[in-house]
């Protein structure tokens, strides 16, 4: 005889799979039945019935009464954690937490979801576990970590039949190949994902893949590609990804040579994003139409939405900086009677003695790491031994950790000055350890065999690399290296050299900013790199200004969306300053970067380099 079912439990369940729908009306519902469940003081029903309207509320962006209720029913779930409820909560509790940018707190609630999860029965909460621990990773750049975690809840969703869901983990999946540049993989995964939501007619999640496939053209400068799936992107209902298909599509058209249509879409971007009140899309369809009326010659528009842009910005942040304290305020008031319980819990004398060994151990490891430091500093070469510079250069340079991943580097050989900029896998000490490696062997490279050659220079330092790092081309060796940029700049001659291995250079000359592509392979092992480094042979005029740089500003996260900074805004913030004297140049990149990253720690090791010529 099976058990009796209480129909509060019943709706609870309801409720919970509709919190998708209309939000408002699931949080009403469900204080309905929280009422029922505190009339007939029934637990169980009360603990489900807060969580369906904690997760309502936290869909309407009302998280301080989403975390009230949250609490309230996470006190129940503690004590019963081989519920599913359990589980929840905590996905819950960090989807908050990671809307605020805690992402270290975020993770720690997510990866006891995921463990929690695997003691339960039904596997929706392990898949739905894997999904968010793969989106936290993401956000925090770890692409190999969210990539692992999103595919493992791809399988369980498969194993489920669970359609829909496994079209969310392949859009994911796409999503984290476009940021590692694996773009045929990226649109493979995007293009299932779409053939799914097109079959069940998930008519509110497929532009979303519109757009992401779109994205990935763009990216891939296959622009004719791109915007046709933005075309198709901007049909949909939900008006958010709309607005971003028209202002992609106006991005392209201005790739694509067409002016006209490409003001007309940027226009139309921004007058929607004014009525959605959305200002942080407004920011960046001022941006967009900067870029593309300097890219016309209209000098006075370009710089008309320049100041627009960075106007906007700012009110953005404070906006949020606000709402976030607000938000974390909240979240510590809430929290506060299980920090108290924790509290009491670490006044035990056996753990204040082992926190006093951890502290001692701990200041005995910073205090080598500030050695390592002093010695690494000791290998980058100091402002006069730049010689002939005088004040025609600036280095950004801004170690996440103590020590950095990224380096540079010059040498002067006769008539020529090599510059370098490099970044190295990692960052921290293994990163700062691969970095005076790169630095020593370009000294045995240049200095003693004479090489000056921008692309051999770059050949050789990969045979260094491997035979140091003893690769062999094994399946599962590690893929350890470097990406670089390096110039040979010859004044006497009027060129330039410029051989890269992933990084770009920038040249801006008459107020235009020319891109010079680094090849697509690192300095470690390769599937090709029998091809070589390429020399690219430039020649240079008076004031031209180049521009070498990692990775580590463009991808930090900041801004009133909290997205990365991303290299288009780089270059319009290059050309807006490149008049300054180089040194000022560094101080408004420093200024510029700190204001963008505001709260959010430092991803990753910053280097830029600017040379005038």
């Amino acid at each position: 005889m099976s058990a009796k079912v209480n129909p509060i439990d019943i709706t609870n369940e309801l409720l919970w799979q509709s919190r998708f729908g209309d939000s408002a009306k699931v949080a009403y519902d469900a204080l309905d039945n929280l009422e029922k469940a505190e009339k007939t003081k029934y637990p169980k029903g009360i603990a489900y019935a807060n969580l369906t309207i904690a997760a309502a509320n936290f869909y309407q962006s009302k998280n301080d009464v989403a975390l009230k209720h949250l609490s309230e029913s996470f006190h129940w779930f503690e004590n019963n954690k081989t519920e599913p409820g359990y589980v929840r909560t905590l996905l819950l509790k960090g989807n908050i937490f990671e809307s605020f940018g805690e992402y270290e707190k975020t993770l720690k609630l997510w990866l006891e979801a995921y463990n929690a999860s695997l003691e339960l029965i039904e596997r929706e909460s392990e898949g739905e576990a894997c999904n968010q621990l793969g989106l936290i990773y993401y956000r925090l750049s770890n692409y190999s970590k969210s990539l692992e975690f999103f595919e493992k809840g791809l399988k369980i969703r498969e194993k489920l039949g669970d359609e829909n869901g496994a079209a969310s983990s392949l859009n994911r999946i796409g999503m984290v190949m476009r940021q590692m540049r694996r773009y045929e993989d990226s649109l493979e995964y995007y293009f299932r994902s779409l053939g799914i939501r097109e079959k069940n007619r998930q008519n509110s999640a497929i532009p979303w893949t519109l757009l992401g496939i779109a994205s990935t053209f763009e990216d891939e400068k296959k622009y004719t590609e791109a915007l046709e799936y933005f075309e198709q992107g901007m049909k949909g209902s939900d008006k958010r990804c709309t607005l971003q298909c028209i202002m992609g599509s106006g991005r392209v058209y201005s790739k694509l040579g067409n002016p006209d249509k490409a003001q007309e879409r940027l226009e139309e971007s921004l007058l929607m994003a004014r009525e959605l009140g959305a200002m942080s899309l407004v920011a960046e369809a001022y941006s967009g139409l900067a870029t593309h009326f300097e890219s016309t010659g209209d000098a006075s528009n370009a710089l008309k939405f320049h100041k627009l842009y960075y106007k906007t910005r700012e009110s953005v942040q404070s906006d949020e900086a606000q709402n976030k304290l607000r938000n974390i305020e909240v979240a510590h008031a809430v929290e506060k009677s299980e920090q108290d319980k924790e509290i009491y819990r670490l006044r035990n004398v056996e753990l204040k003695e082992a926190y006093d060994i951890i502290e001692e151990n701990n200041k005995e490891i910073t205090a080598s790491i500030n050695y390592a430091s002093r010695i690494q500093r000791a290998m980058l070469p100091e402002p006069e031994e730049i010689k002939g510079l005088r004040n025609k250069y600036f280095i950004l340079y801004k170690p996440k950790d103590i020590v950095s991943g990224d380096f540079y580097w010059f040498n002067r050989s006769g008539s020529k000055l090599i510059a370098v900029a490099g970044d190295c896998t990692g960052h921290g000490v293994p990163g700062a350890l691969m970095s005076m490696l790169g630095i020593s062997f370009l000294e045995e490279i240049v200095n003693y065999r004479g090489i000056t050659e921008s692309g051999k220079i770059l050949d050789e330092l990969r045979k260094e690399v491997r035979q140091a790092l003893r690769q062999k081309g094994r399946k599962q060796e590690a893929k350890d290296g470097m990406d670089i940029s390096l110039c040979v700049i010859d004044k006497s001659k009027k060129t330039v050299q410029f051989s890269g291995a992933y990084n770009n250079l920038y040249i801006i000359r008459n107020n235009e900013l020319m891109e010079y592509h680094a090849d697509r392979m690192p300095i470690a092992i390769f599937d090709m790199e029998d091809s070589g480094f390429k020399t690219n042979n430039i020649e240079i005029s008076d004031r031209d200004i180049l521009y070498m740089f990692s990775d580590g500003y463009a991808d930090q996260f900041g801004g009133p969306n909290n997205k990365k900074y991303k290299y288009a805004c780089l270059k319009t913030f290059l050309l807006s300053i490149h008049r300054l004297p180089m040194q000022k140049q560094h101080q408004k990149l420093d200024e510029e970067f700190l204001s963008w990253k505001g709260n959010n720690p430092q991803i990753d090791d910053v280097l830029i380099v600017g040379l005038k010529v």
